[in-house]
């Protein structure tokens, strides 16, 4: 009678089971699945919805849409404002290459296909190990990562230029570690979010600049502006953005006046030759000594951004206040 093989015997076994079933898997072709013919945004909608969701409530989306932008563009009459609200696929240009816009769904603004279609046809994708069954058969593309992908349009009125010359620990590695930050969806899989949070997101002002006050040893009164978390001016991008300090104080009955301009953060447009560029370059400070109309006077100042220059207060976003006495 044999005897029956002991625990460590069996434990061979199931471990060589093991390794010949990972050869197998290795030596398995892979699965033929066919590509899909993409051709609009609406096509990675099945696949992709959560991604999708991200950019469909993003400016990316609302590029060519929005009023705003119609307004200043004079209805796109400015052809040049065209290429980078309704860009053809910038992987069909040259990297950090001015775009040109298409001709045809520019409803459709700044879309999944502007950034993903190749030129040679497919889909492009930041992943370095993308999935060989995905319907779309993406194909690795590290330019996608990379800033003159953005500067393709993010550059026309110098940002990128500014990123580059701000300090390398500010700024990190690209633009994606502030505009494009990590995210978790279902199943646990890692990407990056397409929300695309800048000028119109309040949360990402706030991370931008900090804005204090105090006084000196002559008791006056004082304000800082620091711009503490962008790598590149503030207010930036479009020439249409503006950063208001308003100051106002207490009359001697203690009524609050009205709200006066101290200061404007602005690049302004080629013809506004009277205006000089007073954005806030990365990790400066801005910085006012005050003098109140009487010693101890109440006194407040405020930051509004606004997304026109002429844009009335109530509908600018109010990022600080800060006053006096503290």
């Amino acid at each position: 009678m044999s005897a029956r093989p002991g625990p460590a015997a069996a434990v061979a076994v199931i471990g060589a089971a093991a390794g010949v079933a990972a050869i197998l898997m290795l030596l398995k072709p892979p699965v033929e699945t066919e590509a899909l013919s993409l051709q609009t945004a609406q096509d990675c909608h099945s696949c992709h919805a959560a991604v999708y969701a991200e950019w469909e409530a993003s400016h990316h989306a609302y590029a060519y849409l929005n009023p705003e932008v119609r307004k200043l563009s004079q209805d796109f009459r400015n052809e040049e404002c065209l290429a980078c609200h309704a860009p053809r696929p910038v992987l069909s240009f040259q990297a950090g290459e001015r775009v040109l816009a298409r001709s045809s769904d520019r409803g459709a603004g700044v879309d999944c296909m502007s950034c993903h279609l190749r030129p040679q046809g497919g889909i492009a994708t930041s992943n370095p190990r993308p999935s060989s069954s995905a319907p779309c058969q993406p194909v690795y593309e590290p330019r996608l990562a990379g800033v003159d992908m953005c500067a393709s349009c993010h550059n026309q009125h110098q940002t990128v230029d500014q990123w580059r010359a701000s300090d390398a620990e500010i700024r990190g590695d690209n633009c994606l570690g502030c505009h494009m930050e990590d995210a978790f969806r279902a199943g646990g899989r890692r990407g990056r979010h397409h929300g695309f949070p800048a000028g119109h997101d309040r949360d990402a002002l706030l991370k931008a600049v900090t804005l204090t006050s105090g006084s000196d040893a002559d008791g006056r009164p004082w304000v800082e502006l620091h711009n503490v978390g962008a790598g590149h001016n503030f207010p930036t991008d479009e020439r249409s953005r503006a950063a208001d300090l308003q100051l106002r104080w207490q009359d001697e009955a203690g009524a609050w006046q009205a709200w006066q301009r101290l200061h404007r953060f602005r690049d302004p447009y080629r013809d506004e030759t009277d205006l000089t560029n007073t954005q806030l370059p990365s990790q400066q400070v801005w910085r006012k000594v005050l003098d109140p109309p009487a010693p101890g006077r109440a006194g407040e100042v405020r930051l509004l951004y606004r997304t026109q220059p002429f844009l009335p207060d109530a509908d600018s976003v109010e990022m600080y206040r800060v006053g006096w006495p503290q």
